[in-house]
């Protein structure tokens, strides 16, 4: 019994002085996030002035993506079914798809926005996209007809190819 509790004092101690040694951490890696910038847009849709909606609708919030020899275009269209005090799109983010479907960001952008319209276009264009690669767009649509609304917004995955 007495060999049993010297070994365990002994195993503690060792235990105790190796977590207690100064060890070496790398807390962050550099990153390889690319920055965008987007254009603005003003687009005139038709407004149903019959219609006298309850709240902000979002009438169309779709993101197009096509691929040429200088990259990845992104159009992001935002529109609500009046005219908006504020309307636009933030936090757009680009994706990557990596080993076991894990997605991983490689560009992003802070959006942009208009104001007193009802629809509105943000494009920026991606020109690091590599040819076989899978991407996807996330971003948050947002506008202010009697309240402030947002709408979150991602794409399946996409195939670079062109």
């Amino acid at each position: 019994m007495k060999l049993l509790k010297k070994i365990t004092c002994a195993l503690l101690t060792v235990i105790l002085l190796n977590a207690s040694l100064p060890m070496t951490v790398f807390a962050a890696e550099e990153s390889n996030v690319e920055v965008l910038e987007a254009t603005v847009t003003v687009c005139e849709v038709p407004i149903f002035e019959g219609a006298s909606p309850r709240s902000t609708t979002f009438i169309d919030t779709s993101i197009d993506v096509f691929f040429e020899t200088d990259g990845m275009h992104i159009a992001i269209y935002t529109g609500t079914n009046l005219t908006s005090s504020v309307i636009g799109v933030k936090d757009i983010k680009i994706q990557k798809k990596g080993l076991f479907g894990i997605w991983t960001t490689v560009a992003t952008a802070t959006g942009g926005e208009a104001y007193n319209v009802s629809m509105v276009a943000v494009s920026l264009v991606f020109g690091g996209a590599v040819e076989g690669e899978t991407y996807r767009v996330c971003c948050t649509h947002y506008g202010n007809v009697d309240e402030y609304r947002e709408l979150y917004h991602e794409t399946s995955g996409i195939t670079c190819a062109y």
